[in-house]
C-alpha cells in the first residue's frame, strides 16, 4: 500500500498479477483522468473519495491533466485466492472487470483503506492482525460489488473450517432446537447454499447428520454417566425420554437401557 502525489502526466501500467484499488485523497481543481483498459476508454473528473479498480493481468494507459494524491492498494492474485479460498473466481480479471468502467464512492471501503494505511504506518503488534482483517473485508466487498459468487446459485463448498464452525455451534446448542437456518448461519452461508454444500461434502442431509450427533452424544452419556434417560434426552436435544428411546432403538436395534447394560453400567432407569 502506498500514497502517490503526482502532477499532470501520461503513463502506461503493464499487465501485472495484482488488483489495483486507487482512492483519490486530494485533487487539484478541474483535474480529469482518462484510462484505457482492454479496449475500454473512460474519461472522468477526478473527485476525492471516488475510487477505481484496475483488474489484474491487464495493461492500462492513463492520461491525467492535474495534480492529485492517491492512496493505492495492490492485492496480488495469490493473496486474493488465499483469502477467498474455494470461493475465489477462476479468472479474477473477469470477475472484477465491471469495476473498471466507472469510479464509485463507498464509505465502508474508503474508511477501510484509510484504516489500513494507519495500520501500515504504525508498529503496534496488533496492527498486523487488524490489517489482515481489513484486507479480507475489502477483497470480499470488491467481489460482491462486482457481482461475484455470493448468490444462492453460486457453487460453494464445505471446507474443514466451515465444518468446525458448524460442529462447534451444535455442541454449544445441543439441548436446543436446531434447524438448517441455524447451521447455515454458523457456516456463513444461506440455507440453500448450506444444504447443497453440506450434502455434497458429507453424503447426508444436515438433519440426518444432526440426529447422528445427538445419538452419539446420548451413547457417550449412557456409557460414562448414571444420569437418567430423561436428563440425557433433554441434554441431547430430544423432545422427551420417549423420543430418545424410539430413535435409539430405530438406529441401534436396542433400547437405551439395554445399550447401557451392554456397556457395563448397571443401573435401573
Amino acid at each position: 500500500m502506498l500514497t502517490v502525489e503526482s502532477r499532470p502526466h501520461n503513463y502506461v501500467d503493464p499487465a501485472l498479477g495484482e488488483t489495483l484499488l486507487a482512492l483519490p485523497l486530494t485533487v487539484e481543481n478541474d483535474c480529469s483522468w482518462t484510462w484505457h483498459i482492454n479496449g475500454r476508454s473512460v474519461t472522468q473528473r477526478v473527485s476525492v473519495g471516488r475510487m477505481l479498480v484496475v483488474p489484474p493481468d491487464l495493461r492500462s494507459v492513463w492520461e491525467v491533466d492535474g495534480a492529485r494524491t492517491m492512496l493505492t492498494l495492490c492485492i496480488p492474485n495469490a493473496s486474493f485466492r488465499s483469502i477467498l479460498g474455494d470461493l475465489s473466481p477462476k479468472a479474477i480479471r473477469t470477475a472484477l472487470w465491471n469495476l473498471s468502467s466507472d469510479t464509485w464512492e463507498d464509505e465502508f471501503v474508503e474508511g477501510a483503506m484509510k484504516q489500513l494505511w494507519n495500520c501500515c504506518s504504525g508498529n503496534q503488534f496488533l496492527n498486523a492482525h487488524l490489517s489482515d482483517g481489513i484486507i479480507t473485508a475489502i477483497v470480499a466487498y470488491l467481489l460482491k460489488r462486482a457481482g461475484g459468487p455470493d448468490s444462492s446459485t453460486a457453487p460453494v463448498s464445505m471446507p474443514a473450517w466451515r465444518m468446525r464452525q458448524v460442529r462447534c455451534y451444535v455442541e454449544g446448542h445441543l439441548s436446543e432446537t436446531i434447524n438448517v437456518e441455524d447451521l447455515a448461519r454458523a457456516a456463513g452461508l444461506s440455507a440453500r447454499q448450506f444444504f447443497r454444500a453440506f450434502r455434497e461434502q458429507t453424503g447426508e442431509t444436515p438433519h440426518r447428520w444432526l440426529a447422528g450427533i445427538r445419538l452419539e452424544t446420548a451413547k457417550d452419556m449412557l456409557a460414562r454417566s448414571d444420569e437418567r434417560l430423561s436428563e440425557i434426552a433433554e441434554a441431547c436435544g430430544f423432545a422427551n425420554q420417549s423420543h430418545l428411546s424410539s430413535t435409539f432403538k430405530l438406529m441401534t436395534g436396542v433400547t437405551p437401557s439395554q445399550w447401557r447394560s451392554l456397556g457395563g453400567i448397571n443401573r435401573s432407569d
